[in-house]
């Protein structure tokens, strides 16, 4: 063991006991502009992009991406209703409410509509769609010119039987009925008769048949919407101004959106919402984590007090102690907060684990410190002996310690590598602060008296010296020995079911809400609100990647600034003009007075013609001419029930809606003739912004078939993508590589924590056999803890597998003490297995495993595994340290120990 630490540690402690005052003052006065630092700068990153691999190039180019086109994960609000028009009015009184509310957003849509197009809807029809428009029109010109004139009811009537009386001339209604026109006029005419009964029986409805002619005059219901394939879902898209990845802005939108959503359920008691996407899922989880972290805290150091109160039993010292690591804590802050300036989801629980690790290193010096003043020493001597004689091993256990923190910083993540670097710093900064102020407090409460210089120790009893249930077992190592060996042999065989869990929503509290949101996504479209990127430079490379794109089994659509405009336009504007022709010169004429008379000898008529018409079809045509049949004779019945003034008021209304509907269909293609071309400056400046960037690059959005958050569905998803575009990126791509890279890592991880430990601890004793021996309790611990995992159910994961090198250097700090402490016996006498020493080592353990036993009580399942992770590597290497290491070391070493002081 090195002397020039012995003695350096021996000086640190003289100057602080001689100084104390000075000593708390330079503490406190650090704390308190620790403490200022910490209120005013440090804040909180929920942006994945933070946490990310730097240097890679999907992580470059993602980057370069959102600079070019603005946020590319965005607030996604989901509406779920009975039907999807009832969806529809919640998400438009919604997206009313948040306009009009305290937040700012750069986009908040739930549909592209039409009119954004200035009257070229047409040109989005598909060319079939918009022949057969054509063909509608050509069909029934005169139909609808003459209704135009005169619309009304009496004029809807005739025209019916001028084409009834077409029909017979040139066999419309032969055989072939169910094809082409004659469908479309059956329909028709089924929907005129059922209305004209409802118009009677039923006030207040107000449907016509013009969409069964003119199908397309308004075009789709649904066109435009945000919709999952089944259209249980419609989804009303967000985008903050600020832009998402600020913790405190996300977090207002989130409160914002989800107030407004519970106003409106009372008036819309069949709809379910919600808000997911990525920043939703981000800040989430930040407030779990940080919520989670705040919990773990408070009841870490409550619990630490607790087992010090119950190792010392007494008040004063443990309090100062407990203090003196809530001192050291600030001195991170402020550290954390100049250096890196932000906690993450990850770093955030930093202070529970320091917590559990940091007290250790005064519970050293407390129990070697008490045990000097059982023997006589005054308190500066007391306090001179425990920095050389422990202060040695206690500084080894804090290198291990720190080491294990610091190797996270060789991974390739920033959010790990800002969590090894926090918790290290914070780390080393409670051990300084146990070997400097600790012993200044010390001091000063126990007024500092010292034993005369040479005085003789006094006798100590070996029971008070010794701990009898460690000698009883290093007489039994055969099944002590046995045991840790069946345990191992458990182990490793446990080991190799162990899984990887690569779903990153399982880390998320249960029940959380955006991603329970996410969930019914995934299950409506077997997809993910995220999508991949990737660029194009010109129109010919955009259509080329787009269709490559879509040929693949893994995408359910690719979106872009293509799915605005038109295909085959030239030859739609063609058929457009044709259209125009008849529709442009229309005028729709006033609505004549209803006749009853007349209304009632058209229906006359029509009966006739209907039965000249059955007889003419013969019995293959006679199933609709019988519906048909049937249904005017339904309201020739209740026009005889109803009585004349009934059916006039009845059919006036009807005949006001048809007239009503009409005009609004022509007013619709009339709206939409114009001809001219679509290019990319007629797309609306809020939508061009998210697919053409300024320098006139082109963004492709490749949205997934597949559930990107399983590890299968992901490789499919990106192996594909990459068949089409190596360069692809965007959450998909980045959360695949960045889980494939944190496996391997945390491997490398912990087998490099093993090895910093390794040649600290070599360095430190300069013994080989020690060395080994002191690292047994790691090696055991950590398998140990490892093979019990599948056990409780638990897989590792993103969040967990950083707790692999973090329970090596607990393990560590262990042994080392456990070895050091019999070194010393060897070199100045004493018990090999002091009960000091021993009592320690099982107190940190304790201490240890309830700070890190307090992170099971959190919500965010990431936190909760790493807590489970940590605590039982924390008992499986006290465990190893107290009962497998003494025997091992019994066993290779079974001189008694020499005489002389305790």
């Amino acid at each position: 063991m090195s002397v020039s630490a012995s003695r350096a540690l021996r000086r640190t402690v003289v100057l602080c006991r001689r100084h104390p005052v000075a000593v708390l003052a330079i503490a406190l006065g650090l704390a308190a502009i620790s403490v200022g630092l910490t209120l005013t700068r440090l804040t909180f990153e929920t942006s994945e992009l933070h946490l990310l691999p730097p240097g890679q190039g999907y992580v470059t180019r993602y980057r370069e991406y959102s600079k070019a086109f603005g946020e590319l994960d965005e607030l996604v609000i989901v509406t779920q209703g009975r039907t999807w028009q009832e969806s529809r009015a919640f998400a438009a009184r919604l997206a009313g409410a948040l306009h009009a509310g305290p937040i700012a957003f750069n986009h908040l849509a739930y549909r592209v509509a039409p009119e954004d197009f200035a009257g070229r809807a047409l040109l989005y029809l598909p060319t079939p769609a918009l022949t057969q428009l054509r063909e509608d029109v050509y069909e029934h010109q005169d139909f609808i010119e003459s209704f135009a004139a005169e619309p009304g009811l009496v004029t809807l009537l005739d025209g019916v039987n001028r084409r009834l009386a077409g029909a017979f001339v040139t066999h419309f209604l032969d055989l072939g009925l169910d094809d082409g026109a004659g469908a479309a006029d059956v329909r028709f005419l089924t929907t005129l008769l059922t209305q004209m009964r409802d118009a009677i029986t039923r006030p207040g409805v107000s449907a016509t048949p013009w969409g069964s002619m003119l199908p397309l005059a308004d075009g789709e219901e649904d066109t435009g919407y945000f919709l999952s394939d089944d259209k249980r879902l419609l989804y009303l898209l967000a985008d903050p101004v600020g832009g998402s990845g600020g913790f405190t802005n996300d977090g207002a939108a989130l409160d914002e959106i989800r107030l407004q959503i519970t106003r409106l359920r009372a008036e819309f008691p069949g709809v379910e919402a919600g808000v997911t996407g990525g920043p939703a899922l981000a800040t989430d989880g930040m407030r779990a984590a940080f919520a989670d972290s705040r919990l773990a805290t408070g009841l870490a150091f409550a619990l630490t007090l607790g087992l010090l109160l119950l190792a010392f039993r007494r008040l004063r010292d443990p309090v100062v102690m407990l203090a003196v690591l809530a001192l050291s804590l600030t001195w991170s802050l402020g550290l954390v907060t100049l250096t890196v300036g932000h906690l993450t989801v990850f770093s955030v629980m930093f202070i529970s684990i320091v917590i559990g690790l940091g007290i250790d290193y005064g519970i050293y010096v407390l129990f070697r410190f008490d045990e000097e003043r059982r023997r006589g020493a005054g308190a500066g001597e007391a306090l001179e002996r425990t920095a050389a004689r422990s202060g040695p091993g206690i500084l080894l256990g804090a290198l291990t310690g720190t080491a294990t923190f610091y190797v996270l910083l060789v991974t390739d993540f920033h959010g790990v590598q800002e969590l090894g670097f926090i918790a290290g710093t914070a780390l080393l900064a409670a051990f300084v602060a146990m070997l400097t102020v600790f012993p200044a407090l010390l001091a000063l409460l126990h007024g500092g008296r010292d034993g005369a210089p040479g005085s003789a120790p006094k006798a100590v009893s070996a029971a008070a010296v010794t701990v009898p249930f460690v000698e009883r077992l290093t007489r039994h190592p055969v099944a002590v020995l046995a045991l840790a060996g069946a345990l191992t042999a458990f182990a490793l065989w446990s080991a190799r079911t162990l899984e990887f869990d690569y779903d990153l929503l399982d880390l998320q509290a249960r029940g959380t809400e955006s991603v329970v949101w996410e969930r019914r996504i995934t299950q409506a479209h077997g997809r993910s609100s995220y999508a991949a990127l990737s660029t194009a430079t010109s129109l010919a490379e955009l259509e080329r990647k787009r269709a490559a794109f879509e040929r693949l089994p893994s995408v359910a659509g690719v979106e872009s600034a293509l799915m605005f405009i038109p295909d085959d336009q030239a030859a739609k504007a063609k058929i457009v003009r044709d259209v125009a022709a008849v529709i442009a010169p229309l005028r729709v004429g006033s609505t004549p007075a209803l006749d009853v008379g007349r209304v009632g000898s058209a229906l006359q008529v029509l009966r006739r013609r209907l039965d000249v018409a059955a007889d003419m079809a013969g019995p293959e045509g006679a199933g609709e001419l019988g519906t048909l049949r049937g249904r005017l004779a339904d309201l020739l019945r209740a026009v005889e029930e109803a009585g004349q003034v009934r059916a006039k008021a009845g059919w006036a209304r009807y005949q006001a809606d048809l007239g009503r509907d009409f005009a609004d269909k022509l007013r619709f293609l009339r709206r939409n003739l114009d001809p001219r071309l679509v290019t990319f400056a007629d797309i609306p400046a809020t939508i061009r912004r998210k697919f053409i960037s300024d320098g006139g690059q082109f963004l492709l959005q490749v949205q997934p078939k597949v559930d990107v958050w399983s590890r299968e569905g992901a490789i499919r998803f990106v192996t594909d993508l990459r068949s089409v575009d190596a360069d692809v990126t965007g959450t998909p791509v980045i959360t695949f590589e960045s889980i494939r890279r944190m496996d391997d890592a945390w491997r490398r991880g912990g087998a490099l924590a093993v090895l910093v430990v390794g040649v600290i601890s070599g360095l430190m004793l300069r013994r080989l056999r020690e060395t080994a021996l002191a690292l047994v309790p790691l090696v055991l611990g950590t398998l140990w803890a490892i093979g019990l995992l599948p056990l409780f159910g638990l897989k590792l994961n993103v969040a967990n597998v950083w707790g692999v090198p973090l329970i090596i250097g607990a393990s560590a700090e262990y042994g080392l003490n456990v070895i050091t402490r019999a070194l010393e016996a060897r070199a100045h006498g004493g018990p090999r297995f002091a009960r000091s020493t021993i009592l320690a080592v099982v107190f940190n353990g304790l201490t240890t495993i309830s700070g890190f036993g307090t992170l099971m009580l959190a919500h965010h399942r990431g936190m909760w595994s790493l807590g489970l992770l940590l605590t039982l590597g924390s008992v499986t290497s006290l465990v190893a340290s107290i009962m497998v290491l003494p025997v091992l070391m019994r066993l290779l070493d079974p001189a008694p120990e020499a005489g002389g002081r305790v």
